[in-house]
């Protein structure tokens, strides 16, 4: 039961990380990946009957019809909690708060059609990893419990925790204590590159 609970909150990552990475997408990079068996393993192609149980998990965790309003409730939850938290440094400079507010605000729309292009490839990507992730057994098993009335209710309502107030309050505390990281690694990164460039100008780059 601890992993069929486990992979139900995993349900709702490929919204959180969305959310999470477009609030600092710097902070937000992950270390390049050394291969090792583990991870040669886990770039394997996933058992067929794993990935079919894998899709079926993710066909009711995120039913095609709520999707975009999952991930962009979650987008949205985490934009205004952050706003709450960090914003409250330009409250006697009503002109910045409202140049960051509307830049935020234009951010945010831009990045939804693009998210939303992207839903379908992380559906399938999410089944792909559920498949390497659980064995057969256990995805019947979690399989089992999201057909449940239970299970089914689980999933479409884990995003709204994030709006709860007491995960507001939490995560606002967070990112009130995160910020000054932030703004001291920001400032290092700026200054580390520019220094970078002064002696090795940036040369033109082929690729994504």
């Amino acid at each position: 039961m601890a992993r069929v609970l486990r992979a139900a909150g995993l349900a709702i990552g490929p919204a959180l990380a969305l959310a999470a990475g477009g609030t600092s997408p710097v902070l937000a990079q992950p270390a390049a990946p050394t291969e090792t068996a583990a991870t040669a393993a886990r770039t394997a192609a996933p058992d067929e009957r794993a990935l079919a149980l894998a899709r079926d998990i993710v066909r009711i965790a995120y039913p095609e019809d709520k999707r975009r309003a999952m991930f962009f409730g979650t987008v949205d939850a985490m934009t205004n909690q952050m706003r709450g938290a960090t914003m409250a440094r330009f409250n006697n400079d009503p002109a910045a708060k409202a140049i960051m507010d509307r830049n935020l605000d234009r951010f945010i729309a831009a990045s939804k059609p693009i998210i939303d292009r992207h839903i379908p490839d992380f559906m399938d990507a999410y089944a792909q990893g559920y498949a390497r992730e659980f064995s057969v057994v256990e995805l019947e098993q979690v399989l089992g419990f999201m057909k449940t009335p239970v299970g089914q209710q689980f999933l479409l309502r884990s995003t709204a925790i994030i709006s709860d107030p007491a995960f507001v309050a939490a995560n606002q505390a967070y990112l009130r204590d995160l910020q000054p990281e932030m703004d001291r690694l920001r400032d290092q990164l700026t200054r580390e590159l520019m220094e970078h460039f002064v002696k090795h100008p940036p040369k033109a780059t082929t690729g994504s």
